[in-house]
């Protein structure tokens, strides 16, 4: 059930509340599906990108002993891939086989951009 502005605000006096007087409590909400055309613009969440191609090649890059133990963080200055890792031992590892895991992921579709990849743990 809708209230006017001046109800809530009774409403809110009533149970302790504090008024919330802001330009978009006043305004009618947008349309859900509206929104969700707005942000798929914004983020351009149905063109290919290189984060979605990770993503879904991810095990096919790292194998699938190395694949739940990284996970790709950030694609920073749309040439560098930080990748996270769970511990000192498998940063090594995965410093020693830059090369090769850089050579996989240049290959993925939208991918070979990407010049560098930053481990951190």
């Amino acid at each position: 059930m809708k209230f006017s502005k001046n109800t809530e605000d009774i409403i809110a006096d009533f149970r302790g509340l504090p008024h919330t007087v802001t330009s978009s409590s006043r305004r009618e909400p947008t349309a859900l599906d509206s929104l969700l055309v707005m942000l798929q613009e914004k983020y351009r969440l149905e063109k290919p990108s290189p984060e979605r191609s990770l993503v879904e090649n991810w095990e096919a890059v790292f194998g699938p002993s190395l694949c739940e133990r990284c996970h790709p963080v950030r694609i920073k200055d749309e040439d560098t891939l930080i990748i996270s890792v769970t511990n000192q031992t498998l940063r090594s590892e995965l410093q020693f086989m830059k090369r090769a895991v850089l050579k996989r992921i240049q290959s993925l579709e939208h991918c070979a951009d990407i010049k560098d990849i930053v481990v951190r743990s």
